[in-house]
């Protein structure tokens, strides 16, 4: 019996796709996910005391007279600030500990992320 040839122009079919992340060690990558979670957090408790004081606004209640309500967009404007301290502390070493950058629209947004509460904290103070 003889065999069939092999025909060398077919190629064998690809596995797996490769992994984004396969060159990165674990703690680049748990490095990574806390980094974006932090932006992720502090996008949405900005939102969420957005949306909040919206609420209360609408609703007739007065800023400078103490409400359940407007706790809570205060405390999460406290929880978008502490975040973003820590998410412009996590940014340089996410570059650090990576071998491949992150993408730089990712960096600038993360950024942009962390800087917001702090610009509306020194708005609302300016206003009064």
């Amino acid at each position: 019996m003889t065999q069939p040839k092999k025909n060398p122009s077919k190629k064998k079919p690809a596995g797996k796709p490769p992994v984004p992340d396969a060159h990165e060690s674990r703690g680049a990558v748990a490095v990574t996910v806390v980094w974006m979670l932090l932006a992720l957090s502090c996008l949405a408790a900005q939102l969420v005391a957005l949306a909040t004081w919206l609420v209360a606004r609408a609703a007739g209640i007065p800023a400078g007279r103490p409400n359940a309500l407007l706790l809570v967009p205060t405390t999460l404007m406290m929880v978008a600030l502490l975040s973003g301290v820590l998410l412009l502390v996590m940014t340089p070493l996410a570059y650090r500990v990576r071998m491949s950058r992150p993408p730089t629209a990712v960096t600038i947004a993360a950024i942009m992320i962390a800087l917001a509460p702090f610009i509306t904290v020194a708005v609302l103070a300016a206003i009064g």
